[in-house]
């Protein structure tokens, strides 16, 4: 995405925002999405763009499609903002409308960051040209799916009705992160919860640590060692390697207290993200949940050593209290739980991501978990329901 250079200040190009400018200058939508195409194609894989050649790229694509015409100076970056006000009304009550928060909505579709927000402001700018006040929350979801579907892929549209279905279905969401030490489970947790609204985040090192200060080590000592260390305090079990053995031993009692969590939101009916490298599929028998929430596991892997190495150094750079020598100490060990959990996923059919950026993980972990909710039937009756109300 091609970036504007306009004095100091450098400002990412958004179609979306061409598109509102045009509009509020007397372009219709359909015209206004075109010169802003224009601009796109013609900036190529352009990275950085002065202010005074994005000024004539405009004036040579409104001049190519349209001739002559007055609209400004073109500024479209340093847009004043508007004084209307759209409210959004909903069974619940209404409020305001934000671009923003259609935004992260639209995300939920599996569209990245810059694209989702692209949608939110060419739906405000459509809005603002029709000098609405006003909008039920079914129509502008009927608009939103109508714009992601027209401009990039039905199945993105497909996707945005599915996360809205969900929020008819009267049954938690429990979303497992699991994967090994430093591939970025609570990041995406985190990033995961904001994107879905869901309430709750649970850390399995969280649940550890309490149990830490209720079960004395003498009692429970692979408590109170790390995942990848717990081997050297418990003897070695069968034919497993001793790793694995003393990794399974300190999840076997984490996960206690994960069926507890899981137990406990299906009670209260609240949906939750919980993550962390304790969560062994067998050992959760998620099967006798699947009646009265939707379960969605995923495990996330890091590629390769040259990985774990970037990321533990990362991470100690943002915490200097999470020395990465502790952790680059263990990495053999930690490669070897990395190994034995994708596996295990693998044969449950758990979905396995490789990390990437934190921005692109969580979209295509929001589209892993969407197609595990378009197998389950209540999701697939909501859908067909709204598919029914938009057709009308």
């Amino acid at each position: 995405m091609a970036t504007i250079v306009d004095g100091k200040k450098r400002i990412p190009f958004m179609r979306g925002m061409l598109v509102h400018y045009l509009i509020e200058r007397g372009f219709n939508y359909e015209d206004a999405r075109a010169v802003a195409n224009e601009v796109r194609v013609s900036l190529g894989k352009v990275e950085l763009v002065r202010k005074k050649d994005m000024v004539q790229l405009i004036h040579r694509a409104i001049r190519k499609k349209f001739g002559r015409y007055e609209v400004g100076d073109l500024i479209f970056w340093e847009r004043q903002p508007t004084t209307i006000t759209i409210t959004v009304e909903r069974k619940s009550g209404s409020r305001p409308f934000s671009k923003e928060l259609l935004a992260d909505s639209v995300r939920a579709s599996g569209l990245p960051p810059d694209q989702s927000y692209e949608i939110a402001q060419t739906i405000e700018a459509r809005l603002i040209d029709q000098r609405r006040q006003r909008i039920s929350h079914s129509e502008l979801e009927e608009l939103v799916a109508e714009l992601i579907e027209k401009s990039f892929d039905k199945s993105f549209a497909e996707r945005y009705y599915l996360w809205r279905a969900w929020g008819d279905v009267d049954k938690p969401l429990i979303i497992l992160i699991g994967g090994a030490s430093g591939v970025g489970k609570t990041t995406l947790a985190i990033s995961l919860a904001n994107l879905l609204d869901i309430p709750r985040v649970v850390a399995t090192d969280d649940l550890r640590q309490v149990m830490r200060l209720t079960l004395a080590q003498d009692l429970m000592p692979t408590l109170h060692t790390s995942s990848y260390s717990a081997w050297q305090v418990v003897p070695a079990v069968g034919h497993l390697d001793a790793v694995i053995a003393g990794f399974r031993e300190q999840a076997r009692s984490v996960c206690v207290g994960v069926k507890a969590i899981i137990s406990r939101c299906i009670e209260e009916n609240t949906s939750v993200i919980i993550d962390g490298v304790h969560l062994i599929s067998d050992m959760l028998d998620l099967d006798r949940y699947a009646g009265d929430a939707f379960i969605t596991p995923i495990c996330l892997e890091l590629p390769g050593r040259d990985a774990f190495e970037d990321r533990f150094a990362q991470r100690a750079n943002e915490a200097p209290s999470r020395s990465s020598h502790r952790y680059m100490e263990h990495l053999e060990d930690i490669l070897k739980i990395q190994n034995y959990l994708i596996e295990t996923s693998a044969a449950h059919g758990i979905p396995v991501i490789t990390t990437t950026s934190v921005e692109s993980l969580t979209s295509e972990a929001a589209l892993v978990v969407s197609e595990q909710l378009q197998e389950q039937a209540e999701i697939r009756k909501a859908l067909g329901g709204r598919k029914k109300r938009s057709a009308h």
